[in-house]
């Protein structure tokens, strides 16, 4: 059953993220976003309730999509919703999706 509210839109996009506060960052492909989270592939992931911190490298868009950009962040704090395990027995390779956080 699909839990959404809001629409996904595809993209291509890298970014650098890793724990809030902490200098580590890794690399990961986000392959969808909403007004409210997004979903990308890393090879590492932090569970579930985890504060992360992340940045935009580059980002390519469906060109079909008309609402394009709404929602899609370059920058922000999330939180680690769900992940799961996608990889082989001889591959770590991980989908994580995250809910932004809110700013005032």
């Amino acid at each position: 059953m699909e839990k959404r509210i809001d629409k996904r839109h595809r993209c291509k996009a890298s970014i650098a993220w890793g724990c809030f506060n902490k200098k580590k960052m890794f690399n990961a492909k986000v392959l969808n976003y909403s007004k409210d989270g997004m979903y990308f592939e890393s090879d590492v992931f932090f569970k579930e309730g985890a504060n992360i911190y992340f940045q935009m490298n580059d980002c390519l868009f469906d060109a079909s999509d008309p609402e394009l950009s709404e929602g899609l962040r370059t920058i922000s704090l999330a939180e680690v919703k769900w992940w799961k395990d996608i990889g082989g027995e001889e591959d770590n390779h991980f989908g994580v999706g995250v809910k932004y956080l809110e700013y005032y």
